[in-house]
């Protein structure tokens, strides 16, 4: 009996701020693996700054990986932060587009995304304050804390992690294409 080749896994690249950003990476990765999507998210996490250092951080990993390794190159930038990082936002916009890095955005920042994610929740404005999505977030998540781990994620949604994910995506147009970069979100064919 032929036994099927095995088909090597895709590898996406994932470039993020902070370790809660790296908790929802991993959280993704693991949606991933129960929906056996065959991929590997490589994450690395700048341990905080503003957007260029996180975009400086992901280029920096890359350059000491074999230019074929990845199949996607993304880096997750919260929006709040752009009025902020001023000019160097367009410093990281271009250094990602030289480099072949997608941005992504968490709208207003990654509270904001995590209060979408609850029921009922998945209209809230994403242009929202950064403090006022900190504050909502905790009304329906009172023990959140910015140390967040995938396993707190993995709690706190449960066996919906994949439909609350899915469910927020369909008003958030950065989630939707994060999703569908990782094969998590099949757009509904039109019949």
């Amino acid at each position: 009996m032929r036994r099927s080749p095995v088909l090597p896994r895709r590898v996406i690249f994932i470039g993020v701020e902070g370790k809660s950003d790296l908790a929802f990476a991993i959280f993704l990765g693991r949606w991933c693996e129960r929906q056996c999507l065959h991929l590997h998210l490589d994450v690395k996490h700048a341990r905080g700054g503003n957007s260029f250092v996180v975009v400086q951080t992901a280029v920096d990993h890359l350059r000491h990986a074999e230019p074929d390794n990845y199949d996607m190159r993304l880096v997750l930038l919260d929006k709040d932060r752009i009025e902020q990082d001023g000019n160097l936002w367009r410093d990281a916009e271009s250094l990602a587009c030289k480099h072949g890095l997608e941005i992504v955005f968490q709208s207003p920042n990654l509270e904001g995304l995590l209060l979408r994610l609850h029921r009922g929740k998945e209209k809230e404005s994403q242009q929202m304050q950064a403090k006022e999505a900190r504050r909502k977030l905790r009304t329906v998540w009172p023990d959140y804390d910015k140390s967040l781990t995938a396993d707190q994620l993995d709690r706190q949604f449960g066996k919906c992690g994949l439909y609350a994910l899915s469910r927020a995506a369909k008003h958030d147009d950065q989630l939707r294409k994060l999703l569908a970069f990782l094969g998590l979100w099949k757009p509904k064919s039109s019949v």
